[in-house]
């Protein structure tokens, strides 16, 4: 009987990986369409019938990744439309090339851990929501070469693999467009998660903090104040506040926390714009429905998620080794819920 024709003899005839043929096979756009062509005619020459499972072994891949959430924010994955959106990024790309997602709440910051997972030949690489507590753990996977990527960045300074939003200039976007339409007395409320407050909110604050100095206006840290982040606590938390703070403008750091307080505003007969201005975090298509539809410093949510699966896909390949960051700025979504300070 003749010898069965490998993905091994197509990437030889071919002069690429064996990758690269499991992408083109997969129709995967990150290759190019010359590679493809050439990838192509190797197999029909050969006469190679692709199958999943023979592929996977001979990458040495189980084409599952992990997706790892804290304990902290492990109730956000389903009250959250922040997930759901960056899921379907990343289920899209790994769709695409073949992969299944598996959901991990991995305890602590030790890199030991997702070694531990890799070793069980569980994951072939982690995609981690939000950047790292430890700021060591980027540079530990590194060493351990444990692919991964993180959803957020930490530390700009660390030599991560992260994609993200430019959280900084999003607090600076929404800061400055309120000190625009002349209001002094804004509230910035980030969302606090068992006493901490996660990475890209401590950088949504200095970017509001820097929107004062460019404005030559004071800032005071009573413009800032920490919140639950679930439905129900953050509904009463606001309306304590509101109670005792009288702002012109507020500015909500989620999409679960700015469903909150328009709820509220409407039980106390709060209008908005005109008694508040409102401007949220989030997901711009998610806010064009409510009413008022709010004005979003937008995070494109969806490519996030996009994005860090690709990126990752090219670390778990071998294609791409070295510490990646993708850095995507903000923009600011004008909608109903602002205007001119009276």
């Amino acid at each position: 009987m003749p010898r069965k024709v490998t993905i091994l003899d197509v990437a030889q005839a071919s002069n690429v990986t064996k990758s690269t043929v499991s992408r083109v096979i997969n129709d995967s756009p990150l290759v190019n369409e010359k590679t493809k062509q050439r990838v192509w005619k190797a197999i029909k020459e050969l006469g190679y019938t692709p199958n999943r499972t023979a592929r996977s072994l001979a990458l040495g891949k189980n084409h599952v990744i992990g997706m790892v959430v804290s304990e902290q924010q492990i109730s956000d994955v389903v009250l959250n439309p922040f997930f759901p959106t960056v899921l379907k990024g990343i289920t899209t790309v790994a769709n695409r090339e073949g992969y299944n997602i598996l959901l991990l709440s991995l305890s602590g910051q030790d890199a030991r851990s997702y070694t531990e997972v890799v070793q069980r030949h569980t994951v072939d690489g982690f995609l981690i929501l939000g950047g790292p507590l430890d700021v060591n753990l980027g540079r530990d996977l590194d060493k351990m070469k444990v692919p991964y990527v993180f959803l957020g960045k930490h530390d700009p300074e660390a030599e991560h693999s992260f994609v993200s939003t430019d959280n900084e200039e999003g607090g600076y976007l929404a800061g400055k467009h309120l000190l625009d339409l002349g209001h002094r007395e804004i509230r910035l409320l980030v969302g606090e998660v068992k006493g901490t407050v996660l990475a890209h909110n401590i950088e949504r604050i200095a970017g509001f903090k820097r929107a004062f100095r460019d404005s030559d206006i004071p800032f005071e840290d009573r413009f800032v104040a920490k919140m639950p982040t679930d439905m129900d606590s953050s509904y009463y938390f606001m309306k304590s506040y509101l109670d005792k703070e009288k702002p012109s403008g507020l500015i909500l750091s989620n999409e679960v926390t700015s469903m909150s307080c328009l709820n509220l505003l409407m039980d106390e007969g709060i209008s908005v714009p005109e008694e508040l201005s409102l401007i949220s975090f989030g997901d711009s298509q998610f806010f064009r429905n409510t009413r008022p539809s709010l004005t979003t410093v937008s995070q494109s949510v969806e490519w996030l998620g996009r994005t860090a699966m690709e990126m990752l896909l090219k670390r778990v390949t071998g294609e791409v080794w070295l510490p990646s960051k993708i850095i995507r700025k903000p923009e600011i979504i004008l909608r109903g819920s602002t205007k001119k300070c009276d």
